[in-house]
């Protein structure tokens, strides 16, 4: 029996010595796990920072991109507008040619009105006799119409007469026969 006892205390030392080993253990791993985790967030911290920054990264570089094409945009207008400028400024001196030399005609133009005002004259004086020929046949017409009307209406009463006689000798034929 002292052999059972001293195996029971040698297997509650063994148990002892286990238990103390396996707490240190898991004290160990749970500081080690800590650890991973804090290092694990760390990590994916990191990764997201990156992440972050390639995609600011990317979204700088095209709006760098864009402002380039808007630059480039912008410089192209500056040389059509000063394209169009010269050659609005060539229009401006050519328009200035033209209205002198419109000018030029006018003046001649002038001179030919004061010749021909007379002649207009001549003709307003013409065109009033023609209107009051023009009136005095508008009458005429006014009148011939009128009659053109009465007539049309005549014609309708002798065909309604027609007709009217028409059916009367049709119905005495019948009433002949």
């Amino acid at each position: 029996m002292a052999e059972a006892a001293n195996s029971d205390d040698r297997l509650t030392q063994i148990n002892a010595e286990l238990s103390t080993i396996l707490e240190a253990k898991v004290e160990f791993l749970t500081r080690v796990l800590g650890e991973t985790q804090r290092f694990t967030q760390k990590i994916a911290n990191t990764e997201l920072e990156i992440q972050r920054n390639s995609a600011q990264h990317t979204r700088l570089k095209e709006q760098c991109d864009t402002l380039d094409d808007e630059v480039k945009g912008l410089g192209d207008r500056v040389s059509s507008a000063t394209k169009e400028r010269d050659e609005k400024q060539q229009e401006k001196y050519a328009r200035e040619k033209e209205i002198q030399r419109l000018d030029w005609e006018i003046s001649d133009a002038r001179k030919s009105e004061v010749e021909a005002s007379g002649g207009i004259k001549a003709l307003e004086n013409e065109l009033e006799a023609l209107e009051k020929e023009n009136k005095k046949l508008s009458g005429r017409i006014n009148v011939l119409n009128e009659g053109v009307e009465r007539m049309k209406r005549v014609r309708e009463e002798y065909l309604s007469k027609i007709a009217g006689l028409d059916e009367e000798m049709k119905s005495l034929a019948a009433g002949e026969e």
